[in-house]
């Protein structure tokens, strides 16, 4: 693998290391497993540069997280403080697109071949880790074979408004033309948002979300009431009904997004997501 330099990493990368919670394995050398391992050496660790001599040994070959520990030893230094409470496998084998998908920096530090390697057999594990404040929160793992031995890959965060929202903008970078995008937004738009049938009609109004890159997001507030999803915007107060609003207001999030525009300018902007079924979809900006 062609050594890659991560002195100029961005922090929301490098302190994704930092999320996770304490794990018992499922099966001894199996995906829950190598994650149990992680922790187990990071807790056992004096510090963060004796647990990044040993990240390598734990990391699947094509991982980025070998070349991590060398370049930037000191990204582990919250690993060190943390334990595994629980880890248990959620997915498996899933697809290279899934991969892409989980982080924007995993996937750019992988070439086609190393995410084909890492798709041909992979699981994520749930991981919930104890942090130094004793706080609990989770972490999701993805793990790949290579020859029979299960390795650690990248974290990335549970399945949540924040997916939804990064999965938009890979989408609308990697698309060919403003109608191909149209078909992505219809895809992760909510059952109740008008965003599919407006990118149907006029999917020119998505072409400037080609040429945005995303810099960051978070959520910002969470089960907000019908008068703030009206509140939205003018016009998807007046698409949806007041059947469609209480659908919304069920489980939703407001997730605020800092994205370029074509000149490299910053700005940011705030999505409305919601749940349909229980997955995290879009329901408008």
């Amino acid at each position: 693998m062609e050594r890659r330099s991560f002195l100029s990493v961005g922090g929301a990368a490098v302190l994704a290391l930092a999320a996770g919670r304490s794990s018992t394995a499922e099966g001894a050398g199996g995906p829950a497993a190598a994650v149990e391992a992680y922790y187990r050496r990071a807790s056992a660790s004096e510090d963060a540069e004796a647990f990044a001599a040993d990240v390598p040994a734990l990391a699947h070959p094509v991982s980025p997280l070998s070349t991590l520990a060398e370049d930037v030893p000191m990204a582990f230094d919250t690993t060190v403080r943390q334990e595994l409470a629980d880890a248990a496998v959620v997915e498996e084998n899933v697809s290279a697109d899934r991969i892409r998908s989980i982080s924007g920096f995993l996937s750019a530090s992988l070439t086609d071949e190393e995410l084909e390697s890492i798709a041909a057999e992979n699981a994520v594990v749930s991981a919930t880790v104890v942090g130094g404040d004793g706080g609990e929160f989770e972490r999701r793992w993805l793990v790949a074979t290579d020859d029979g031995e299960w390795g650690v890959v990248w974290p990335g965060e549970p399945e949540g408004p924040v997916t939804v929202v990064r999965e938009y903008y890979r989408r609308a970078g990697e698309a060919e033309s403003a109608a191909a995008f149209a078909d992505d937004v219809r895809e992760l738009s909510h059952p109740a948002s008008p965003l599919g049938e407006v990118a149907a009609d006029v999917p020119g109004l998505f072409d400037g979300a080609r040429r945005q890159g995303l810099v960051e997001a978070a959520v910002v507030a969470e089960d907000v009431d019908a008068e703030r999803v009206r509140s939205v915007s003018d016009f998807f107060a007046g698409a949806a009904d007041d059947e469609t609003i209480e659908t919304v207001a069920a489980e939703n999030a407001v997730v605020s997004v800092t994205v370029t525009d074509g000149d490299g300018d910053e700005f940011e902007l705030e999505w409305l997501a919601a749940t349909a079924d229980g997955e995290w979809r879009l329901v408008w900006l």
